[in-house]
């Protein structure tokens, strides 16, 4: 679609700027405060892992060199460095955080809102083609500066070096506005922002971080390590903060950011306004019985995302799985780094603890992909796609029970199949495969909290669906929870607030069915409340 005549392709940017700085300014300002406290917060923490007066050392040599470490945090640099420690700790995981707010901020400012009609009733007016995207690479890098100018100040006023700091802000901006650009181009390859989301978290985040687990994850001095320069996510820790930083590095975050913006730019030009680059595929002349109904319909626009989010967790559970197998020579004579994967798993033995760890991690993350099925409920009713199914036979009911089948019915089954492959290559290694059971136990004990997060966004959906990314805050907040918790020594009660806190996880606890029931309650009850509302009230539509 070309600019109307005579009108520059960036023809009232300022106008799209002051549009989308209005639209998303909470959006950016919440993410760059949750995650400017992260490395404050682990930093306030140094003296429970390295106690004053202790020979650093202890600590320090056993970690620096151990693959199960190097593969979860990151390359370590000159640990014995307060800052330098404390960056490897919480850095890497910051900023690859950034990254996924870069993404998802870009993805919201541009195809999102291309996917309700909003760009297309801006460009109605003397705008050219160009501008809102420009307007949203603009915000997005305004919210990646905030990130480094919030993260750097408060690191410094903890007293840490100044040059150190501003190199540990800018890591976040670095991968925050890398992931901005991959976010552009995504939001032009796809027809929905759904999709744009999914590979941004999947293939863009997810991929990337397996292959730096990976690699790093090798040791210093193999022969796969050079190839950490060929992951874009890597270079904000290869920056070495507070460890004579190599500033030019930051270059190489900041060239590809560019390039991928402009590639943007350039695919914007050749796709359609409401279309992606990447062609729909002809359907066939009939549809066959499988699409018969709603439940066909729900299954096929949903198979891609299901694919690609059972593969990748699935895989990731299993990558950290194997970890286990160096556990022991991981935490040995880090009795504070131990106690810290006890907490988090809530064990005393040290390999159930980091099972459990992880289990709870990717449990969130399960969580993250329920919600994100669930949310395409709502976006085939603001495209009209809903509205056209509804005006045959169809009732409200099964409609939104189709896809609720696939929001539910699969994070439940492949959260039992996360559980049972965590220890799935330590049982191939001959422990047995009892551990395989047990966390399969394990993973089901954890159901409850499933219900209740796609019932709570059911209830969003029934009630008060322009509200629904408040779903994101929940799972947002698990996620911190399970994670950093621990390590921020956060009070029990503080932790336990969340859909899963006051669940038993087997076998780590003895069952206990009373909360599991009450919890299993609570949620098939917000599911019948969403589902009234959803059938009482008026649809969106298009």
């Amino acid at each position: 679609m070309p600019s109307p005549a005579g009108t520059s392709t960036l023809a009232g940017l300022g106008a799209t700027l002051h549009l989308t700085l209005r639209r998303n300014w909470l959006f950016w300002l919440l993410w760059a405060v949750g995650l400017s406290l992260m490395m404050p917060a682990t930093l306030s923490q140094y003296e429970t892992v390295i106690p004053p007066g202790s020979d650093p050392r202890l600590v320090i040599e056993p970690l620096r060199n151990n693959p199960t470490m190097l593969a979860l945090l990151g390359p370590a640099f000159d640990l014995y460095d307060r800052g330098a420690f404390v960056f490897w700790r919480s850095g890497g995981f910051t900023s690859m955080m950034a990254g996924l707010a870069g993404g998802f901020g870009i993805i919201r400012a541009t195809r999102a809102e291309e996917d309700e009609g909003r760009i297309e009733l801006v460009r109605a007016g003397p705008i050219g083609r160009h501008a809102p995207l420009a307007a949203a690479v603009l915000v997005g890098l305004l919210g990646c500066l905030l990130m480094a100018v919030l993260n750097a100040g408060l690191l410094i006023a903890g007293g840490l070096h100044p040059s150190g700091s501003i190199a540990a802000g800018l890591a976040l901006t670095a991968n925050g506005f890398l992931f901005v650009g991959l976010g552009a181009v995504l939001a032009q390859v796809f027809d929905n922002a759904r999709a744009a989301r999914a590979w941004t978290l999947g293939v863009g985040l997810g991929g990337m971080f397996l292959l730096r687990a990976l690699i790093d994850g090798s040791g210093a001095g193999s022969s796969v390590e050079p190839l950490r320069w060929a992951i874009p996510l890597e270079w904000p820790l290869l920056t070495r903060p507070f460890a004579d930083e190599r500033w030019w590095v930051f270059g190489l975050s900041f060239a590809a950011a560019a390039l991928l913006v402009a590639l943007a730019f350039v695919l914007e030009d050749r796709r359609d306004h409401g279309a992606g680059l990447r062609p729909e595929r002809l359907g066939r002349g009939y549809a066959g019985p499988a699409l018969s109904g709603a439940f066909g319909l729900a299954a096929r626009l949903h198979r891609g995302a299901a694919i690609g989010w059972s593969a990748g967790l699935l895989i990731s559970a299993i990558a950290f799985g194997a970890m286990v197998l160096q556990i022991d020579a991981a935490f040995e004579g880090n009795d504070g780094i131990a106690e810290t994967v006890r907490r988090m798993g809530g064990s005393g033995d040290i390999t159930t603890a980091f099972l459990l760890a992880i289990l709870g991690i990717l449990t969130s993350i399960v969580a993250f992909m329920a919600a994100s099925l669930l949310g395409r409920l709502r976006s085939e009713e603001t495209s009209g796609h809903a509205e056209m199914v509804l005006a045959t036979s169809v009732s409200r009911w099964r409609y939104a029970a189709s896809h609720l089948v696939w929001a539910l019915g699969l994070p439940v089954v492949l959260l039992v199949l996360i559980g049972a492959g965590l220890p799935l290559v330590q049982a191939l290694s001959g422990a047995g495969f009892g551990a395989v059971w047990d966390l399969a136990r394990g993973a089901a004990g954890l159901v409850p909290g499933l219900v209740v997060v796609v019932g709570l966004g059911m209830v969003l959906l029934g009630w008060w669906p322009r509200a629904y990314s408040l779903i994101w805050i929940l799972i947002g907040w698990s996620i911190f929870a399970s994670w950093f918790a621990a390590l921020l020594n956060l009070p029990e009660n503080v932790v336990k607030f969340q859909p899963w806190g006051h669940l038993s996880v087997i076998p780590r606890d003895t069952m206990n069915w009373t909360p599991f029931l009450v919890e299993l309650g609570v949620g098939i009850a917000l599911l019948a409340v969403g589902l009234f509302g959803y059938r009482h009230r008026t649809l969106a539509g298009r």
